[in-house]
């Protein structure tokens, strides 16, 4: 999957008050990339990814992938292009707290008509990123790490080609954050593309390029 962004802006009202959250944004990211997006906070990273994954429309520029402008796509397409080939890990905590750990993984696979084993599925990821053994906890009972664990499975279960993460550490001590991030780097040797946002710069180093935003701009490429 190519992503090609272009004169992306998103413009925000507060009282009297007009500014820019995204400014004039563009870039590109190449198929097997591992970009870590660095920036203070409010510096416009998460409307960025926002964005990216469709969830929230530009006031200008373009999107595109694999030459698809992303917001030439009716809501329905483009919810079915997301589930379909990106993989997104928000801000926080966002797995479901009524339901199991493994449930939460396999949410995404029903949420479009697709065949093959969503369970069998859910408990190789579970293998792979080191949590079999949680998979019938629900989330209150998991620690952050697992949580992040969970939600790495969960963006993983549709075999995406890209890989969104927000702030995938921001709540975890540094042992766990530093295993988090040797995840996203096997991930990415077997093929997946990886954006994440974070403010941890020791972090970002192990990605293979470094771009650093600033009030909405991109300001900085590190390749």
């Amino acid at each position: 999957m190519r992503l090609e962004i272009r004169h992306l802006t998103k413009h925000y009202r507060r009282g009297r008050t007009h500014f820019d959250a995204v400014s004039n944004v563009s870039f590109s990211l190449a198929d097997g990339a591992f970009v870590c997006l660095t920036g203070r906070s409010g510096s416009g990273k998460t409307t960025l990814l926002n964005m990216l994954i469709g969830l929230l429309s530009p006031d200008s520029g373009e999107i595109l992938v694999d030459e698809t402008n992303l917001f030439l796509l009716d809501d329905r397409q483009r919810s079915d292009f997301r589930n379909a080939r990106i993989g997104y890990i928000p801000q926080g905590r966002s797995l479901l707290g009524n339901l199991t750990a493994l449930d939460n993984a396999r949410l995404p696979f029903h949420l479009r008509r697709r065949s093959g084993d969503s369970l069998q599925k859910a408990r190789e990821l579970f293998a792979q990123v080191g949590i079999p053994h949680l998979e019938n906890s629900y989330p209150a009972q998991l620690s952050g790490g697992e949580l992040r664990r969970v939600a790495l499975a969960r963006a993983l279960i549709n075999s995406p080609e890209l890989i969104l993460a927000d702030e995938p550490t921001s709540d975890l001590d540094i042992e766990t954050a530093q295993e988090i991030f040797a995840l996203f780097s096997s991930l990415n040797a077997q093929g997946v593309t990886f954006l994440a946002a974070t403010h941890d710069v020791e972090l970002s180093r192990r990605g293979s390029a470094i771009w650093e935003m600033h009030s909405g701009r991109l300001t900085q490429k590190t390749e």
